[in-house]
């Protein structure tokens, strides 16, 4: 059954639902907390607002997260909400639980060498991989010239609200360039190796 059934349900009784006034979708919230009783008397439109509401005073959190994210609230305001606050069924797993690599006595993880390479030492942070001093040189050039990069963030807000920095991008291109660690490249444009 598709999660927005009970949409459907809810229109097909009331009609289309309502918008508010910054043009987002009320809500159907169940009132028993169980999403599978798709019963008409269990449904209820609210606002966004209101929905939030009703699970934080429920003390569901991991609900008014989801739902602040709907209304484009900022990660702070996110961390906020789950202060101190303990999600269910999040963070951890239950003790007594046993690792999915030791169920069976004398498991081992039968990998290629290749595969071993990619998960260990990977080529990206291996010392022997680090940038020759004319090589250096040529990122410096190129950085101080602002060398046109060709990055799909570049100038975009980023999720924590910064901007994707032309000093960023660069320093991901290159590193996918020389294969190494952006941050590698990061201390050489700025210098500090």
């Amino acid at each position: 059954m598709s999660s927005y059934t009970y949409k459907k349900i809810w229109e097909s009784h009331f009609g289309e639902i309502p918008k508010d006034d910054d043009g987002r979708k009320y809500e159907i919230h169940h009132i028993d907390g169980n999403r599978d009783n798709n019963d008409i008397s269990n449904l209820m439109c609210v606002s966004i607002k209101e929905h939030y509401d009703i699970h934080y005073k429920q003390g569901d959190y991991g609900a008014c997260v989801m739902i602040a994210k709907r209304m484009d609230m900022p990660p702070g305001f996110l961390s906020e909400i789950q202060r101190g606050k303990k999600r269910p069924g999040i963070g951890g797993v239950k003790k007594g639980t046993i690792p999915w690599n030791k169920d069976k006595p004398g498991y081992k993880l039968n990998l290629s060498d290749d595969a071993r390479f990619r998960m260990g030492s990977s080529n990206r942070n291996n010392p022997k991989n680090k940038i020759k001093d004319e090589d250096k040189e040529v990122i410096l050039k190129d950085y101080e010239n602002k060398v046109e990069i060709k990055h799909p963030k570049l100038g975009k807000v980023q999720r924590n609200g910064k901007i994707f920095t032309y000093e960023r991008a660069f320093s991901y291109t290159y590193a996918e360039k020389y294969n190494v660690h952006n941050n590698y490249i990061y201390q050489i444009i700025t210098k500090k190796i």
